[in-house]
């Protein structure tokens, strides 16, 4: 559909200005195995949406810091990998919450997230609130 990957950015970017509130996206709870500096992936509770994820940790990453993760698409039988940004950090408790959005997703991967997302929703899970 898209010629590359320059293309499909600019018109996601475009897409997520135009439409402010991620709340609007439907986010399911996921088991997530989160990478913030070097290292191996640590298991993590977790939300994964069409923009991004959320997750619960001990240790603060830093706001616009690369994180890398791996989620296994209960259902799909898959398991993804890819990375984000981090948009916030809130500590709060005795865990860390972080909220990372995508960063050069690959087309594939984002498409395998849509349908899973797609096919929850269509199961009629219930999303987790915003």
């Amino acid at each position: 559909m898209f010629l590359n990957n320059r293309v499909r950015m600019s018109m996601k970017k475009s897409i997520f200005e135009n439409n402010k509130d991620r709340h609007d996206f439907p986010k399911f709870e996921v088991p997530l195995y989160v990478r913030c500096s070097g290292g191996d992936y640590q298991p993590c509770f977790g939300h994964l949406g069409i923009n991004g994820f959320y997750f619960e940790t001990s240790e603060a990453p830093l706001i616009g810091q690369i994180i890398d993760i791996k989620v296994v698409l209960l259902g799909l039988g898959m398991e993804v990998k890819t990375r984000g940004r981090v948009i916030t950090v809130d500590k709060t408790g005795t865990f860390v919450k972080v909220a990372a959005r995508f960063e050069e997703i690959p087309f594939e991967t984002e498409r395998m997230i849509a349908r899973w997302l797609d096919m929850l929703t269509h199961a009629r899970i219930t999303p987790v609130a915003a």
